[in-house]
């Protein structure tokens, strides 16, 4: 008996172990070549965009190759009538901003100057040029500003790395979502067939469930973004803000981050009010954008993201914070959706293994389905969300046979 714990208790340890030392080997390999991993992130959201596109085409009886190319077209264009319509604004807007930069500079200082009178201290000297120009000659902050442009003792290094992750994801992104999109069935097929027969069902169905809840996500984002910069630089544009399409770009743009969009746009949005001199119009700006933040929260997600997994917004804080230490902008931009999908993972193995639980109770204990209004309920029937990576039937296949087909997968 004694034996037996002991080797038990053994087994568990250097299991522990060999999770630790191949979590950190996966981790210096994926430095090692972090390069892939932006345009890999892309690509996987352009294929999760366009997936229910390429879908409909086939519904149509168009070749997969040709789905993928007419709805990646599709998406190119709306990006460019979108970026059409609003740059001549965006343009103007930028320019003027530029050239208002002085007075911005000397409204700020005005400020600075009022904030120091009421404390009865003198800031004048430390404004003046002769001092920021000494400021700048200290060699000390000369190494601070060279840390903030460069990266902690990396220089131009990290300059040319994220050149080069840029072009990377504007290059390789498109053409890896491209092949992915062409290539989607056939890579379900092959992944199934490095599982064992017995459990091929159910990953299959664990995967249909991770992929609607991403791909849910992945879209709803996008259009809870594009609704937020709309309805925030409408709001600024009825108060008549200054820059207030640039600063409802800024909004949509940050609120691919939760929580993060609404809020520094309302921030900008009081500065440039607060600069220009009205408070009343800081206030007004700062309501808008608490209102937008809370339709967004209670009406237009819930309606958007149909399928979503409930983390608390502890564990989205922690997942942020967490992704942006190991990996920057691309960890902030993936640690929700890879938060959502390692829970459904644990969660399910933990409700069926432990608690015993069906698929089916486990499923609908951590992903929360929000029904549509009738009449969309109605075209839902019609057309079922063909997102996920596999359905019913297929599932049944592989639950009474063992083994996908390429045709059925």
């Amino acid at each position: 008996m004694l034996s037996d714990r002991l080797r038990q208790t053994a087994i568990v340890v250097w299991t522990a172990v060999g999770a630790v030392a191949l979590g950190w080997v996966f981790l210096r390999v994926a430095e090692s070549i972090r390069i892939i991993w932006l345009p890999i992130a892309f690509a996987a959201g352009i294929v999760f965009l366009l997936e229910p596109a390429v879908k409909m085409f086939e519904r149509l009886h168009l070749p997969r190759f040709v789905g993928a190319i007419l709805a990646f077209l599709v998406m190119v264009a709306v990006i460019v009538a979108i970026s059409a319509l609003v740059w001549p604004t965006v343009q103007a807007q930028g320019v003027e901003l530029i050239e208002q930069l002085p007075d911005l500079y000397v409204s700020v200082v005005d400020w600075l100057r009022e904030v120091a009178a009421r404390f009865d201290l003198n800031i004048d000297e430390l404004l003046s040029q002769e001092a920021i120009e000494a400021w700048l000659r200290d060699p000390a902050n000369q190494e601070t500003i060279q840390n903030l442009l460069f990266g902690f003792g990396v220089g131009a290094g990290v300059v040319i790395r994220g050149v080069a992750e840029t072009i990377a994801v504007i290059g390789l992104a498109p053409v890896l979502a491209i092949y992915l999109l062409i290539d989607l069935n056939r890579f379900k097929a092959r992944s199934l067939e490095l599982t064992p027969p017995k459990h091929r069902a159910e990953v299959a169905y664990v995967s249909r469930e991770v992929g609607t809840a991403l791909g849910s996500f992945v879209r709803g984002q996008l259009l809870v973004s594009l609704v937020v910069g709309i309805a925030s630089s409408a709001g600024m544009w009825l108060i008549d803000l200054p820059f207030w399409l640039l600063i409802g770009i800024i909004a949509g743009f940050l609120n691919l981050i939760p929580f993060l969009g609404p809020v520094v746009g309302g921030a900008l949005a009081a500065l440039v009010a607060l600069l220009n001199g009205d408070p009343w119009q800081a206030f007004w700006a700062v309501l808008i954008m608490i209102a937008v933040q809370q339709v967004d929260n209670h009406l237009i997600t819930p309606m958007i993201q149909r399928a979503r997994v409930n983390l608390s917004p502890l564990v989205i804080v922690l997942a942020l914070i967490i992704g942006g230490a190991l990996a920057g902008l691309l960890g902030v931009l993936v640690a929700v959706p890879l938060t959502a999908a390692v829970r459904i993972l644990v969660g399910h193995l933990w409700r069926t293994r432990v608690l015993g639980q069906s698929w089916q109770e486990a499923s609908e204990a951590m992903i929360e389905v929000t029904e549509p209004p009738e009449r969309l309920a109605r075209i839902s029937r019609k057309n079922p969300d063909q997102t996920r990576l596999f359905d019913t039937q297929e599932l049944t296949e592989l639950s009474e046979e063992g083994q996908p087909e390429d045709e059925k997968v």
